[in-house]
């Protein structure tokens, strides 16, 4: 099995941003869930939990980089798992990427944090 790793940081006023001021952006990077979870947030929240996914989704994208796939940030979902402290999951939609995941060939790990201006995430992926 071979492990990849990918770390991302961004500040949460660019995804706030990109957010306001261009249209279409949320839905070329988030999926429906991850929308309608982030837009029932108050304000400040909002913003930093889009930018530690989008930071999630950068770090998945890096570490995945050495596995051929059409890669895409919306066809990676990064729920909580509410079954285990809220943990963040990456769900792949990618044909190629979720049979890997449903086949167990690949498992991910991927940590988010942010604080008032900065998001920042971690994924590891065993692969194999």
């Amino acid at each position: 099995m071979k492990y990849y790793c990918g770390t991302d940081i961004i500040e949460v006023s660019r995804v706030k941003n990109a957010i306001l001021d261009t249209v279409g952006f949320k839905e070329k990077i988030f999926t429906e869930r991850e929308i309608k979870i982030g837009d029932e947030k108050k304000e400040k929240a909002k913003y930093e939990y889009y930018a530690g996914r989008f930071a999630a989704k950068e770090a998945i994208y890096k570490a995945v980089s050495n596995i051929k796939s059409d890669f895409a940030f919306y066809n990676v979902e990064i729920l909580n798992d509410v079954n285990n402290r809220n943990r963040p999951i990456v769900n792949f939609l990618d044909k190629k990427l979720l049979k890997l995941q449903n086949e167990g060939s690949i498992e991910i790990d991927v940590s988010v944090s942010h604080i008032e201006d900065y998001a920042t995430a971690t994924a590891i992926v065993y692969y194999g």
